[in-house]
């Protein structure tokens, strides 16, 4: 990809982030999984992998962490992390571990 091409892919994901806030977990949760399934697709679409990655795992805790009432921190640093994904371009799949660990110990977890 070129770099106007990932300047506009860029955009495009930091909107769809930007357009899910942490919030919705609680007010309306099957809208909120409805975006994050946007994300995911997007991301596949695009090949972002650490983004890919990062929602599947995000849908994956919040399914837990909904039951026990602390959604909205799941979500608040899932989106940071996938937003800090975007940003640092592209990374292999390591880094990609990297991130999803940094999320599971922000989260008080295990990597």
């Amino acid at each position: 990809m070129d770099h106007d091409q990932n300047m506009l892919v860029q955009a495009e994901m930091l909107a769809l982030l930007e357009g899910m806030p942490a919030s919705l977990v609680e007010t309306h949760p099957v809208q909120f999984l409805m975006h994050l399934d946007q994300v995911r697709q997007k991301a596949a679409q695009h090949h972002l992998t650490a983004l890919h990655d990062l929602s599947c795992a995000c849908e994956a805790t919040l399914q837990q962490a909904l039951q026990r009432g602390s959604g909205v921190v799941v979500a608040d640093s899932y989106i940071a992390a996938m937003e800090e994904a975007l940003t640092c371009g592209p990374i292999n799949s390591a880094m990609s571990e990297a991130l999803l660990a940094s999320v599971a110990l922000r989260l008080g977890g295990q990597p």
